[in-house]
């Protein structure tokens, strides 16, 4: 007891006296480390930056720009979660919180928002068949990731171990931004311009696994890493919570309490509910910890996991816009919802099978089961031929309406359902037949 009053002196000056500290590098072995104030500051920001770009895809869709706004939802999703992965390695080896660092951190927050602010700009443009990307997201981008930069060639003076790796992604970023800088400011073909996007999204992904590889890794922490996504994860289920409390609450002012806002927001409500339940059954951090090689498939999983739930909270936008201005189908509304459902079940199978090194058949009639709703949502419009638009003044096509959304939040349930029925066997069973005779390698050892 003694002792711990004696360190406490010690502890509140690191936590209230931020001055500059050597970035050595923090300990990848350390169990139960947590994720700082700073750190979920900086996670606000991105959730906002996932709201925005849910507000467009669904006012695109309602506009009939479906093909369009998925291209530039998914340039807009690979943006955002890339630069906060790649800011969450970093911090994850190198966070030492001192003032140097925090005001990095603040400086990154700001170019989220100038991107943010470029992502409508995004979508006209791609709806008009140009490309999706424009200076106002690269400046964005850039204001994000430039700062990452000098961290990583101060973690690279500081931690002589390191230094490699650290200069190595150091000069990636810096070589991926001119990328995307010229992609914006050349006056090539749409098409062309797309293509250099994928070309460089595709070298961006690969890069952190070709440079561990061959150079080693910075000193990551992958139990850290997992709480970190896993956060995440919970602040954008958040966000379609917000997405479904100012949809409905909109319809509510301009209809008033009605069956479909009743239907939009119960919806709404069991689906966040079973996305969490669902996302949190993967038993992420304790399996990360134990065999930290696995965290490279394991993160690149969470692209669409994050665009996915996200995109629930766009289906239910379009739900609320086909009640007010009855311009949508029920069918148009149950695939603008079913789709990202569908993708997330899809997504959540795929990442229990790379974490737990299982390709369990078994867990396939569970998987079907989980998508028999989301076809039974899809199929019941199309068997009833409603393809006119949704009316609520006509009790049989609200009913429709309200019979599919409640289909699609029912796959959820059954996926949560399931997994605590049968699910957890098939991981424990995963468990025991992948059980290494010795223990795999520390994080920060090398990457898979």
């Amino acid at each position: 007891m003694a002792e711990k009053q004696a360190d406490l002196p010690a502890s509140l000056k690191h936590q209230l006296h931020h001055r500059l500290r050597p970035m050595t590098g923090r300990d990848p072995r350390e169990r139960g480390r947590s994720t700082t104030p700073i750190e979920l500051l900086y996670d606000l920001t991105y959730v906002i930056a996932f709201g925005a770009a849910a507000d467009q895809l669904a006012h695109q869709i309602s506009e009939g720009h479906v093909g369009p706004a998925l291209g530039a939802y998914a340039f807009a999703i690979f943006s955002v979660t890339w630069a906060w992965m790649n800011f969450t390695w970093f911090a994850s080896s190198y966070d030492n919180d001192d003032a140097l660092f925090r005001i990095a951190t603040l400086v990154q927050m700001i170019g989220v928002i100038v991107l943010t602010f470029g992502l409508p700009v995004s979508f006209d443009a791609a709806a008009h068949g140009h490309s999706p990307n424009n200076l106002l997201m690269v400046v964005g981008y850039i204001i994000m990731r430039v700062p990452l930069i000098g961290l990583w060639l101060r973690a690279a003076r500081q931690d002589r171990a390191h230094r490699r790796i650290a200069v190595a992604y150091a000069v990636a970023i810096a070589v991926a931004q001119t990328g995307w800088l010229l992609s914006a400011i050349l006056p090539l073909p749409v098409a062309v311009t797309v293509g250099v996007l994928v070309l460089l999204a595709v070298a961006e992904m690969a890069a952190p696994v070709v440079l561990e590889r061959n150079l080693g890794a910075p000193p990551w922490n992958a139990g850290h890493i997992a709480e970190r996504f896993s956060l995440l994860t919970l602040i954008t289920i958040g966000e379609v919570v917000a997405a479904t409390t100012s949809a409905v609450g909109a319809l509510i002012r301009a209809q008033g309490w009605t069956i479909a806002a009743i239907a939009i927001a119960a919806s709404g409500l069991v689906l966040a509910g079973a996305m969490w339940w669902a996302y949190f059954l993967i038993p992420s951090r304790p399996i990360l910890e134990r065999w930290p090689e696995r965290t490279f498939g394991w993160r690149y999983a969470h692209l669409p996991i994050f665009g996915a739930i996200a995109a629930v909270g766009a289906g239910l936008r379009v739900a609320t816009t086909a009640v007010e201005e009855k311009e949508l189908s029920a069918l148009e509304v149950v695939l603008a919802l079913a789709i990202p459902v569908a993708v997330l079940v899809l997504t959540i199978f795929a990442t229990w099978t790379v974490l737990m090194r299982s390709y369990d058949l078994t867990h396939v009639p569970l998987l079907v089961l989980n998508l028999v709703p989301l076809v039974a949502a899809v199929g019941l419009p199309l068997l009833l031929h409603s393809t006119e638009p949704v009316d609520p003044a006509r009790p049989a096509s609200l009913a429709i309406l309200v019979g599919a959304i409640a289909l699609v939040a029912l796959s959820a349930v059954v996926e949560v359902v399931g997994h605590e029925r049968v699910g957890f066997t098939h991981t424990m069973r995963a468990l025991d037949e992948g059980r290494p005779a010795r223990p795999g390698p520390p994080a920060g050892d090398g990457a898979e």
